[in-house]
């Protein structure tokens, strides 16, 4: 029994010695170490440019790629911040590429790894592994020297339309629901038009002994906006609605606001910092389903608000905080004010703590209708409730820890 098991040890020890080695055959000796700060297709990526190291902290990368977007009319602009560090510290670059909604998903990781490989050519040729890299050109036949204009036959003009409906249940319960929606955009540098309708429908029924209690929520909505450029700071805007709720007590909700904003940053900096100050002043008029606790079936509201946001996106993570508040124009006590906030820092190799929180006053509930609500209705959520204030706060650690080296690709199971 002991050479058995002396055998067995000898046998796992030396497998697991060929193991490794074949495993430290995934390092390329000499390439940059990368890391991809991304919610991405990685194994792709890995898969189509394995001439580098990945590494899973950032703090190893001698190149630091971030990504962020932005929607456009017709899809996202995309961008990928390389930041050089160690033997190419100060080599930085910024590269872009759109992607659009009809596009699949493989249409667009294909424009993302041509990008990254583009933002790579610089540190790969200063590494010593340029000598495996080749350079290729398409051509496109144009020998003239002139460029084809492309023409958009839309006109820049995005239509999504979208329904949805859902059964479900159990012997003593079920629900139903129905949702649908379209909206018409059209988004250029120098402005933003927006069309939007919705109708949704929700129907809840329980049996309880020899009780049915039944609730049903109706939310239609029909809004449209223009928004216009200034300059690389200025911003003003034009917004209307119409719409019906009955959760919110509206019967019919009329709506008209207009507003000016003002970025600190230039706006062609918004993929990595943004500071603006937002006001915006809006009449509205109001018939209600039930009688408010102002003895109100009807009536015309002026109001006023003002949001005032910053974000970051670093290296060390990202930040943001809103701040927003509103009142009524006819009586100032009646108001609402919110904050909120989030933090992702990555602390120290491995070390990351998010953080979200927000608080709310809320002095402005003027639809609400009159008479104590039933306990199905607090219950079922089937009409507002009067509150002073709303929170929410979350926090959460995360450490990574082990090997440095992220450039093995296994699908298996994902």
């Amino acid at each position: 029994m002991p050479n058995k098991n002396l055998f067995v040890l000898l046998l796992v020890s030396f497998s697991f010695t060929i193991y490794s080695q074949k495993a430290q055959t995934l390092i390329k000796e000499g390439a940059p170490f990368v890391y991809l700060d991304c919610h991405c297709d990685r194994s792709y990526i890995k898969e189509q440019i394995p001439i580098v190291n990945y590494v899973v902290d950032r703090n190893d990368a001698d190149i630091y790629i971030l990504f962020t977007n932005q929607r456009t009319g017709s899809g996202r602009e995309n961008s990928l911040m390389f930041q050089g560090r160690n033997q190419f510290a100060g080599i930085n670059d910024t590269v872009k590429y759109f992607s659009n909604q009809v596009e699949t998903e493989d249409q667009t990781r294909i424009k993302m790894v041509d990008a990254l490989k583009a933002g790579l050519v610089k540190y790969i040729y200063r590494s010593k592994v340029a000598g495996q890299m080749k350079i290729n050109f398409n051509s496109n036949g144009n020998n003239s020297g002139t460029q084809n204009t492309q023409i958009d036959d839309w006109d820049f003009w995005v239509f999504r339309t979208s329904f949805r409906t859902s059964l479900g249940g159990q012997q003593t319960s079920s629900n139903s629901s129905f949702e649908g929606s379209f909206s018409a955009n059209r988004v250029t540098e120098e402005s933003k038009i927006n069309f939007y309708a919705s109708n949704q429908y929700n129907e809840s029924i329980f049996d309880y002994e020899d009780e049915q209690i039944k609730s049903i929520s109706r939310n239609q909505n029909l809004s449209s906006s223009l928004i216009k450029a200034i300059d690389n700071h200025w911003s003003w805007g034009l917004w209307s609605s119409a719409g019906k709720s009955t959760y919110g007590n509206i019967k019919l909700g009329l709506g008209f606001s207009t507003g000016i904003e003002f970025d600190f940053f230039p706006y062609s900096e918004a993929n990595q910092r943004i500071l603006f100050i937002q006001y915006r002043l809006s009449p509205r008029y109001n018939y209600y389903d039930n009688e408010t606790i102002y003895f109100k079936t009807e009536e015309i509201l002026w109001s006023h608000s003002i949001h005032i946001s910053l974000e970051l996106i670093e290296p060390w993570g990202n930040a943001g905080i809103n701040i927003k508040g509103s009142n009524y124009l006819h009586d100032f006590d009646m108001y609402s004010l919110g904050a909120d906030g989030f933090l992702s820092w990555k602390l120290v190799k491995g070390l990351s703590i998010d953080a979200k929180a927000g608080y709310s006053k809320i002095n402005n509930q003027i639809t609400l209708p009159r008479g104590n609500a039933s306990l199905e209705d607090v219950l079922l959520r089937r009409r507002e409730i009067q509150t002073q204030y709303s929170y929410n706060f979350s926090i959460g650690l995360s450490y990574t820890f082990g090997s440095i080296y992220n450039n093995a690709i296994n699908p298996r199971f994902d």
